[in-house]
């Protein structure tokens, strides 16, 4: 590579210049003198001439790297040559000299510019107290109707570029060339350096196409217009067109649903969307592309759903060490709700510590988003997020997985032992979660490591330093935890330096319907069902925003889930009242209870106590410690309430 790369750069410039008559002069005379820097060759065509005779050169597989041209004969070769054009300006010295030399053969001048007048012509007049007249051009036309214009009124020397000087000459007029060659030397100069930049761009591109090439995953890049500026085969291949038909066109307009118009707009990125395009499914990223702080495009990245998947499949099956990666961002948090604006607002102030943070609030309402999204905003991002479900093991089993443990600790260890998830988190985050139903001996040992900040192995003596920062969860309420004597004070005093409670979804009325069309399509999307059943979803957005949700989010994705199966059960066509009725039965019985519950409102209470408890001894299986341990009190209220006949 660096071989290659070093034969590029001592390839010289190939620079084409093109004009006639006296500027060609110039060109042919300062070639020779750039040699050592760059090859000029020139040509005496302008205009179409000049274009043809280029393209059948490099047709034939000369090589070019830039164009070099004054006035409209370059402005031509701009508009339709793919090859970076370089203008020869006249310089303001270049001005001063065309005009004192004209002004000592005539009093009557004229200078003939391209597009605008020149600067300073009039105060120079002025003071020489000479008559100059000016004339633009866009055209060679006009050139020839200023010209012929001048001669009819008297005008002896016309000062302007190579094509109105040969204009100029065959109407009888004397010229002054506009162009120094100090100026034609700082345009070739300028030329080399264009080259060269245009070089590295080119070889930067190679490499970056080289590498697209080779990637599985499809990728296309698009400009403010969204505008396909590049592509890989892979995503050709979606598209089902060659990149030569492709690039240049609206990505919008070739593929709506891969569109990139919003991240174009709002400037943030869309990741790990899921969706349709023809048959496939594709998980796709967003990404907004800048330079230099400014957006300057947009990027989608797309991968066939069965190539994820085959991936995942050959990750299982090497046992590679667990990554401990939190997932979603606090923009996760779907809502505009009072509470919840205020909770993302909080949330952000609590990412910018490093202090401990407790999460509060019923179970299913998003404690571990919520703690992921910390994470994330955190400046410990790039480093693990490990939690661990404090209820899900047993006190031995629970010791050993936070705290770890050393060889011969007990029957079974592992040689060498093994680090337990403090020491995995380490310089990140562990999230414990469930926090209220750990032993009071293991919270004695959280204790000392919140205080200490070390960890201690089982079976070892030697404290481990760990920089963590953790994030505790709960349903429970820990202030009457701590009156039972279930949950140390100490405790509780350590992890409540910040505070967050997550709101119920029944205090989240204005989210709901958001909420819940977010979950459905995902849910419609994971099924292959159709995405959207107008008249079905109709019917059921009213009951899911009147129903209380007593398992708040998680019983929300629970019900949409269930309803995605039933559309893709029936893609002919949509469920309609009784098939609905009789998948999620809890939304129309909620709304068949509303007038009685209207008209006596200390019953609906007891009635809706009464369902939570009957629903949580089902979900146990009857096991009272379990169900108290579900709905967040304690196993002789449980117990209370059961014998009051609730």
């Amino acid at each position: 590579m660096s071989l290659v790369r070093s034969s590029e750069q001592q390839r010289r410039p190939v620079i084409w210049a093109f004009s006639t008559s006296r500027l060609h002069e110039v060109f042919e005379s300062l070639a020779p003198e750039c040699a050592d820097v760059a090859e000029v060759r020139v040509f005496d065509k302008v205009f179409e001439e000049a274009l043809h005779t280029a393209r059948e050169l490099m047709d034939s597989g000369e090589e070019v790297d830039v164009f070099l041209a004054a006035g409209w004969n370059a402005a031509y070769l701009r508009d339709h040559a793919r090859v970076p054009v370089v203008l020869v300006t006249p310089t303001a010295h270049d001005i001063l000299l065309a005009l004192t030399e004209a002004c000592r053969s005539s009093r009557q001048v004229a200078v003939v510019s391209f597009r605008e007048l020149l600067a300073g012509v009039e105060a120079f007049a002025q003071a020489r107290g000479v008559q100059i007249e000016q004339r633009p051009y866009h055209t060679l036309e006009d050139v020839r109707a200023a010209v012929a214009d001048l001669a009819a009124r008297g005008c002896e020397v016309v000062v302007g570029s190579g094509p109105v000087c040969d204009v100029a000459e065959r109407a009888g007029l004397r010229t002054i060339l506009l162009y120094s060659r100090d100026s034609v030397r700082g345009a070739i100069a300028q030329a080399v350096e264009v080259a060269r930049a245009v070089r590295d761009e080119a070889s930067l591109r190679a490499r970056l196409g080289s590498m697209l090439d080779h990637l599985t995953e499809a990728v296309v890049a698009v400009d403010l217009q969204e505008r396909i500026q590049s592509l890989n085969p892979a995503m050709e291949r979606i598209l089902g067109a060659a990149a030569g038909e492709l690039l240049g066109k609206r990505l919008g307009a070739l593929a709506p649903d891969l569109t990139l118009a919003r991240v174009l707009e709002t400037g943030s990125a869309e990741l790990d969307g899921v969706q349709r395009f023809g048959n496939r499914t594709l998980v796709v990223n967003r990404i907004p592309l800048r330079e230099r702080g400014t957006q300057t495009g947009a990027m989608l990245t797309c991968q066939d759903s069965s190539t994820v998947q085959r991936l995942d499949r050959n990750l299982r099956s090497q046992y590679r060490q667990r990554r401990f990666v939190a997932r979603h961002l606090l923009s996760s948090i779907v809502g505009a709700s009072g509470p919840v604006q205020r909770l993302r607002a909080l949330a952000e102030t609590y990412a910018r510590t490093d202090a401990t943070v407790l999460i509060t609030g019923e179970s299913g309402t998003g404690k571990e988003l919520v703690a992921q999204g910390i994470h994330n905003a955190s400046i410990r991002r790039d480093h693990p997020f490990v939690a661990v479900n404090c209820a899900a093991f047993p006190e031995s089993l629970l010791e050993s997985e936070l705290f770890g443990y050393d060889e011969g600790a007990f029957t079974g260890t592992r040689r060498g032992g093994r680090p337990g998830l403090f020491e995995a988190a380490h310089t990140g985050t562990v999230f414990l979660d469930e926090i209220g139903d750990m032993t009071l001996s293991l919270q004695t040992r959280l204790l000392r490591v919140l205080q200490e900040r070390q960890v201690v192995r089982l079976g070892s003596n030697d404290p481990t330093p760990v920089d963590v920062r953790v994030i505790a969860a709960t349903n429970k309420d820990l202030k009457r935890a701590i009156a039972d004597r279930e949950f140390r004070e100490d405790l509780y005093y350590r992890l409540n330096i910040l505070h967050l409670h997550l709101p119920p979804l029944r205090e989240r009325a204005d989210d709901l319907t958001a909420l819940a069309s977010d979950l459905l399509q995902r849910a419609l999307l994971r099924h292959d069902a159709p995405a959207a059943h107008a008249p079905a979803l109709a019917l059921l957005l009213p009951r899911i925003a009147s129903y209380r949700w007593p398992g708040n989010v998680r019983e929300l994705e629970n019900v949409v889930e269930r309803v995605a199966v039933l559309f893709a059960a029936g893609a002919d066509r949509a469920p309609g009242e009784e098939a609905l009725r009789a998948t999620v039965p809890e939304l129309f019985e909620e709304r068949e209870r509303e007038p009685e519950a209207e008209a006596n409102l200390p019953g609906a209470r007891r009635a809706q106590e009464r369902e939570l408890i009957q629903r949580a001894l089902q979900e146990a299986g009857g096991n009272q410690s379990e169900a108290a341990r579900r709905l967040g009190i304690g196993r002789a209220t449980l117990w209370r309430k059961l014998r009051a006949g609730l």
